[in-house]
């Protein structure tokens, strides 16, 4: 019996995907759980396994593809089985480049005399932030030229043509004398920017000048060269996910800065034995790992989410640790890290991190987190603010381990320091369960030798 391959829901929050690449091609055999496809979702791009054994059927949905999640784009058989018609036409918010792929896109059939030929609406390209956009400002599609690849209809040109139609209603309702109107056309000045100064709110020829010479003054980078760069997926829906969550999350921040003297002492002699045991070099991102997640488990406050006018508290601490990739940030998930040795943290830390700079990361690698660091000292920044990765609570983002003025008993020395900003929600929780979690935190990282316990 033939195995639908499916379009994966990574988590509750992902609706759809992109095919990036077929790891298999039709009529080879595949075993259940070796990697099949790679995947492009809101959140990452992952490695897709294989749902059963058997061979790959001839029909797959294109590479290039947008789906939404659960759509069946392909199936798996048994030898000398018969596939099942793949429909490929999966609607106006599939995106699917011509030529591209395994599969035959129905609206590309060649009509034979035997078929009926009726008109067809043509079918629009459009990604889904245009086309929620377009949805908000009841813009009929067809007035738009797309500027994407292909003709894409993209967020950009939704709103070029949103503020060429608010500039056009703002000019039919500017009051104008006619010479000023003339002097406006001759000069290219757009009315609706010029000031009124003449009676009942009139443009007069002098408003148009001053216009003018505004204009002329100004030098837009609007008007300078450019090249258009098509976001990835995980790129867009960072930018729309970080845009909602600064407008919708009331943040508020605490910095603090942390000795780090007995964590370079302890990493430094804890070094050869690690990397003996594990070929892998130890670094600070483990050991902030592993107080992080322990510090967690004691303030179940920061260890939550807040969705639809709701508190929930986890009983998994599972750390998401910022990764920079070549296709954008992505953010790969240490399950339980509460539980976790520190060198089981570290070899867990160099495996995902390898993945998801090689676009291999698997769809439980990128679910269920429940808190995030953002680590960005290796590219030398002390101290800064990170947005919350919604619906969690809160963020750490940490800063570069440096030599620095501290107080020590009665003594200025230089430390080794690092400064930790914790953001948070304040719907989840106020600055006196914020501070303490910073309190405890702070109590691990400079007595780090507890972790090993």
């Amino acid at each position: 019996m033939a195995i639908r391959i499916l379009m994966p829901k990574l988590s509750f929050i992902v609706t759809q995907g992109t095919i990036l690449e077929w790891l298999k091609k039709p009529g080879d055999l595949v075993n259940k759980g070796e990697p099949l496809l790679v995947i492009e979702s809101e959140k990452a791009t992952v490695e897709v396994e294989s749902p059963g054994t058997g061979i790959l059927g001839p029909d797959l949905a294109p590479v290039g593809t947008t789906v939404p999640v659960t759509t069946t784009i392909g199936y798996i058989l048994e030898p000398s089985e018969e596939p099942p018609k793949l429909e490929l036409d999966f609607g106006e918010s599939a995106k699917t480049p011509t030529g591209v792929g395994t599969g035959r896109r129905d609206e590309e059939r060649v009509p034979t005399g035997r078929e009926k030929k009726t008109p067809e609406k043509r079918r629009v390209k459009i990604s889904p932030s245009a086309r929620r956009l377009a949805r908000e400002h009841s813009i009929d599609l067809a007035k738009i030229e797309g500027s994407g690849p292909q003709g894409r209809i993209v967020k950009k040109d939704v709103l070029v043509y949103v503020e060429a139609r608010t500039q056009a209603e703002r000019k039919s309702s500017v009051r104008v004398t006619p010479a000023a109107r003339k002097l406006a056309s001759t000069l290219g000045v757009d009315l609706s920017k010029a000031e009124a100064t003449g009676p009942g709110g009139r443009v007069m020829l002098e408003d148009v000048k001053r216009a003018s010479q505004a204009m002329l003054s100004s030098s837009p980078a609007a008007s300078l060269p450019a090249e258009q760069v098509e976001l990835t997926s995980i790129q867009r829906i960072t930018a729309e996910r970080m845009s909602l969550s600064f407008r919708t999350a009331p943040h508020f921040y605490l910095s603090v800065q942390v000795d780090m003297g007995q964590a370079v002492a302890m990493r430094e002699t804890l070094l050869p034995t690690m990397e003996a045991r594990t070929g892998i070099r130890p670094s600070f991102s483990d050991m902030l790992l592993c107080a992080v997640a322990r510090t967690l488990k004691k303030h179940p406050s920061l260890n939550a989410a807040f969705e639809e006018e709701h508190l929930k508290r986890y009983q998994e601490v599972n750390v998401g640790l910022a990764v920079d990739t070549p296709r954008g940030l992505t953010v790969p998930v240490f399950h339980e890290a509460d539980r976790l040795s520190l060198v089981e943290t570290t070899r867990r830390r160099a495996e995902v991190v390898e993945r998801a700079r090689n676009n291999r990361l698997t769809p439980d690698d990128i679910s269920g987190g429940t808190f995030t660091i953002s680590n960005l000292g290796m590219f030398g920044v002390d101290v800064f603010n990170a947005i919350i990765n919604p619906p969690q609570a809160a963020i750490l983002a940490a800063g570069r381990i440096a030599k620095r003025p501290l107080v020590v008993g009665d003594t200025l020395q230089a430390r080794p320091t690092m400064w930790l900003t914790l953001s948070v929600d304040h719907r989840t929780a106020d600055g006196a369960t914020a501070a303490r979690f910073l309190q405890d935190l702070v109590h691990y990282l400079e007595d780090p030798y507890q972790m090993l316990i």
